[in-house]
């Protein structure tokens, strides 16, 4: 039997910048391990920052990919994002790296920050290639998915997974978890970004929809 048929168990790196986000990914039930097709895939779940955590280097050297985690996306937790992917960049590693999104089951909006002035804001899915203008500094934006704005802010590769899973079901991450093996990047680059600290500030909006 050859080595492309038979099963094998990948070792998955989840890395969170919250802990009560990483316990909304494992679910009530904290699974752990996945069966996709013949092979399992095992995760191992790391929270805080890696400035501060000796063992994160040891741990990602042991994965045969890692997926960032996320959820909202306003300026702080891109921030956080930012520097755990120069870790891993530091790191060297030449495994594969994907993004989760988290979504609730049936949840249809998301939330940024502007990326002029860093105000939070709700966006709908519907609104997806509009053109929007914040609240906050009246600037327009074109509005992106949520996946296509991780990828503008945090100049992701092209090939990059970046994909949605939708918390509490299996089948949901079973297929962002195979989409993540599948890929063969290495890495990212980090981006600095200024914001408006007053703007963050300010209590979520809801974005101003702009008819064309």
């Amino acid at each position: 039997m050859s080595d492309n048929t038979q099963a094998k168990t990948y070792n998955v790196l989840i890395i969170a910048v919250y802990r009560d986000l990483a316990d909304e990914f494992l679910g009530a039930d904290e699974v752990s391990k996945l069966t996709i097709g013949s092979h399992e895939v095992a995760m191992d779940v790391f929270v805080g920052d890696p400035d501060e955590d000796s063992t994160f280097k040891e741990r990602v050297s042991k994965a045969h990919a890692v997926g960032i985690l996320v959820r909202f996306l306003d300026v702080l937790s891109l921030d956080k994002i930012r520097n755990m992917y120069h870790h891993l960049t530091q790191a060297g590693t030449s495994i594969p790296v994907g993004v989760f999104y988290l979504r609730d089951k049936g949840e249809l909006d998301f939330k940024i920050s502007c990326p002029s002035c860093g105000q939070k804001l709700w966006l709908r899915d519907t609104d997806v290639g509009k053109r929007g203008r914040c609240p906050n500094c009246s600037k327009p934006f074109i509005i992106l998915s949520q996946a296509d704005h991780l990828k503008a802010q945090l100049l992701l590769p092209e090939g990059m997974p970046c994909v949605k899973v939708t918390r509490k079901e299996n089948d949901s991450l079973r297929t962002a978890l195979g989409k993540l093996l599948e890929s063969k990047l290495s890495g990212v680059i980090p981006m600095d970004v200024n914001v408006n600290l007053e703007a963050m500030k300010h209590a979520t909006v809801r974005i101003q929809v702009q008819d064309t």
